[in-house]
């Protein structure tokens, strides 16, 4: 999953959220060192679990109007498109995958069915076959009932080329080995309208068919992918703008990088959905806004904005006022499972030593202090997060927080490449780049920098012929285990056209072959298998430049109730959110 940005098998899931140590940048007012964090999950058939209503929260109330104040749009709501941690939980509120999260802010999760009943029936006992049955009574906004066949429209769209920004595990795994829609291009122009291994016996019903056992298939019935899109209200490229809602809301209105104003959905019955209270009776997202001026709004805590929220952290310019009485504990922060690299786009940057060379030649210390030193996150050395199932720390290439001169010009040898940085039009992340500019110029290189509107930022480096070499990219596991981080970004079978996620472009066949490998391996040893792949690729490749594990930051107004950070995605969450009489 993109940052805006479990043992499978079993029953039990846990991995340690940590802020790795690498010598962690000063606090810049960010308040006392992150906690060591356990996060464990757990998949539940349990009947009490997987029953709506959501449990009640102490204290909360129906009513009122909830502010989400962001720097900036989505780049997509549809849910086909739909791979951002703040899309995923605004898309939350529209519609309802097959499965989802109940969390309560302790670090554990309990994954549940949400639109179907549980999270799926393995049907023979080897993880080939999964059947899951749709909850009765479950409404579209216009009160017609969701089918089986709706689910299975909207996983036959994400196959099509212009749809394909969003998660892949379904369709690779129903088409393995290579680019997912090679074969099957989606439901349009002539298309058939679902892809082999999907049926739907009856309206309740829809069955998945692997060629390979994927105990993992719970955890990607959880993902957007898997929500109704009936075929009559699809609008394609359009449905960004519309989302038909399944959901508690449904769009009000929406003006593209203005706001986005959600009302409820009178015919979605809190009696089918185990996941969310939908307290507030609206729920407006404002954007546009600077992250410094969203920053000190919230921390004023004006009438206006009492009742109001940002998923965009606290700014360094911020930070120490966000430590005294009245604004500390309006503060949700903590490590989360995204890790924040330097992508080299390899296709452009073929030189191993040059690659080798960035890695020495980074400041990690100061992107960090960019965004607020030690509450942003701290130092990387791996491309998976700590958050991960079986990690183990190492360090390839052993360079100081603040970078090896004397290495990178050894590797350079008197070259001095000129490089395209592009970087993300918000401000922090313009100013980390000119950070990484002048860094990067006085290590030798020549840097020039592209920017790109943060709304399509991921969709600019996301197509495979982007003119440029180097981008700051955040990438967390979808659930803990190398399997979500490992071969959606370093698998270069699955390189396609456009709505790429393996973005350094990489395509190696003994990185191919290896995650075969990994894939084929007893549950108890893929954990290893997956550390010891992530070594390999950066030890005989480097890809990128791993920059930070990430921390969240954020802050809400007085009125919010039940604000903590999700340890699903990784910002506030909406399900059990309530505004304050």
């Amino acid at each position: 999953m993109r940052a805006r940005t479990r043992t499978l098998t079993g029953v039990l899931a846990a991995a340690a959220l940590v802020a790795a140590g690498c010598n962690p940048t000063p606090d810049e007012g960010g308040g006392e060192d992150q906690k060591t964090k356990t996060q464990s999950g757990s998949i539940s058939y349990e009947a009490a679990d997987n029953q709506g209503p959501a449990k009640p929260v102490d204290g909360a109330s129906r009513g009122g109007t909830l502010t989400v104040m962001q720097p900036a749009d989505f780049e997509h709501l549809d849910p086909a498109r739909n791979y951002v941690n703040v899309q995923q939980v605004a898309g939350g509120m529209l519609y309802r995958a097959l499965n989802g999260y109940k969390e309560d802010g302790t670090g554990k999760l309990l994954l549940v069915g949400d639109l179907a009943t549980n999270p799926g029936k393995d049907v023979d006992g080897d993880c080939k076959v999964w059947e899951f049955t749709l909850r009765d009574g479950v409404k579209y906004e216009d009160g017609t009932p969701v089918s089986s066949k709706d689910v299975a429209h909207g996983l036959a769209r994400s196959f099509a080329a212009n749809l394909n920004e969003g998660p892949h595990y379904i369709q690779q795994w129903l088409y393995p080995g290579g680019a997912y829609n090679a074969t099957y291009k989606g439901p349009y122009d002539g298309g058939k309208p679902v892809p082999d291994g999907v049926t739907t016996p009856d309206d309740r019903t829809i069955r998945f068919t692997f060629p390979q056992p994927h105990c993992d298939l719970p955890y990607a019935a959880a993902l957007p992918t898997s929500a109704p899109v009936p075929a009559a209200k699809d609008t394609r490229a359009n449905y960004d703008l519309r989302p038909f809602s399944s959901g508690p809301y449904r769009v009000k209105s929406y003006q593209r990088d203005v706001s986005l104003e959600l009302e409820r959905n009178p015919n979605w019955d809190p009696a089918t959905d185990p996941i969310r209270n939908a307290y507030p009776d609206a729920i407006r997202m404002t954007f546009g806004l600077e992250q410094a001026q969203i920053a000190e709004r919230l921390v004023a805590d004006g009438p206006a904005d009492q009742a109001a929220l940002s998923w965009s952290d606290v700014p360094p310019s911020v930070l120490p006022r966000t430590t005294g009485a009245g604004v500390a504990d309006r503060v949700v922060r903590g490590p989360t499972q995204y890790n924040w690299v330097l992508s080299i786009n390899t296709q452009r940057v073929t030189d191993l030593n040059v690659r080798r060379a960035l890695n020495y030649a980074v400041d990690k210390d100061a992107l960090l202090k960019v965004l607020g030193g030690q509450a942003a996150g701290s130092p990387a050395t791996t491309l998976m997060s700590p958050t991960t199932a079986g990690f183990v720390p190492y360090d390839v290439f052993n360079a100081p927080v603040t970078g090896d001169k004397a290495r990178t010009a050894e590797l350079l040898a008197g070259k001095r490449p000129k490089l395209v940085l592009a970087h993300s039009s918000l401000e922090l992340r313009t100013q980390q780049a000119e950070a990484l500019r002048k860094n990067l110029t006085d290590m030798g290189f020549d840097i020039v920098m592209k920017p790109i509107d943060n709304s399509s930022y991921y969709d600019e480096v996301g197509r495979k012929d982007n003119p440029y070499d180097l981008y700051l990219t955040g990438w967390g596991s979808d659930w803990p285990t190398g399997s979500t981080v490992i071969p959606p970004v370093y698998d270069g079978r699955d390189i396609v056209a456009e709505g790429n996620q393996n973005l350094s472009y990489l395509n190696e066949s003994s990185v191919s072959a290896e995650i075969d490998r990994v894939r084929t391996l007893p549950a108890a040893e893929q954990d290893a298998g997956w550390m010891a792949l992530d070594r390999m690729i950066m030890e005989k490749h480097a890809p990128v430049v791993p920059c930070y594990y990430d921390a969240t930051y954020e802050l809400h107004g007085s009125k919010v109730g039940n604000a903590f950070l999700s340890d699903a995605f990784g910002i506030i969450s909406l399900n059990g959110i309530y505004v304050k009489k």
